[in-house]
């Protein structure tokens, strides 16, 4: 795709441009997107990881998926200061993928795999077939101006193109699997309850009751 300008916002009007994550921006959204994480995410919180052990862990698997071409980023173009990014995979890929977290990890990759387990029981998907949702960040000061949902389009429409039938997602936070869910009409293919997911004789994600689960969902293209 190529640079798609917009103009966003109510009284305060923002022109923004949405394209594919580059090397050019790759620092300045992986800054973002651990910042937003660390920061709203319950899962990390419970977890007690830091914005550095976060970023330590990340960034390989960020870099991958960012050098598969299907990111995107949204940028103020006078500035070139980057507003958001939305990671995108091929979801084949992950599907399969040896869980060799260690540590404080282990329970955020476990729920990953537990979810995958799930989803496999009920598709088969080659490489191609799916994107996989990965993450999506927006600077706090410009959020609720529709650059999410802007970036979703351009990921969903950069896929479809290519052949992809349909696309995939984590979601842990409420609002976004009411949005997802009731407003994108996807489906919900796996789930685990935080109450009952066990690892090592430990309840990790017990105390988080809203939302009570991480769900995976998909949708069509």
């Amino acid at each position: 795709m190529g640079v798609v300008q917009w103009i966003c916002g109510g009284d305060e009007r923002l022109t923004i441009s949405i394209s594919i994550l580059s090397e050019e921006h790759m620092a300045p959204a992986f800054e973002l997107a651990t910042e937003v994480f660390v920061e709203s995410s319950t899962l990390h919180q419970a977890l007690g990881i830091s914005l550095e052990e976060y970023r330590i862990y990340l960034r390989p698997s960020f870099e991958a998926c960012v050098s598969e071409e299907f990111s995107i980023v949204a940028t103020e173009p006078a500035t070139g200061e980057v507003i958001g990014c939305l990671i995108a995979t091929d979801f084949r890929q992950h599907l399969n993928a040896a869980n060799t977290a260690t540590g404080k990890f282990a329970p955020l990759a476990a729920l990953t795999t537990e979810l995958c387990r799930q989803y496999k029981s009920k598709r088969t998907i080659d490489p191609g077939d799916a994107l996989l949702i990965d993450m999506g960040a927006v600077r706090p000061s410009t959020a609720g101006m529709g650059i999410y949902q802007k970036m979703r389009d351009a990921a969903q429409i950069n896929a479809k193109e290519a052949g992809y039938k349909t696309v995939v997602g984590e979601l842990s936070s409420a609002s976004t699997q009411h949005v997802v869910l009731n407003k994108f009409g996807h489906a919900k293919l796996a789930e685990v309850k935080f109450a009952e997911f066990e690892i090592d004789g430990k309840f990790p994600f017990a105390k988080i009751t809203e939302p009570n689960s991480i769900i995976l969902v998909e949708g069509n293209l």
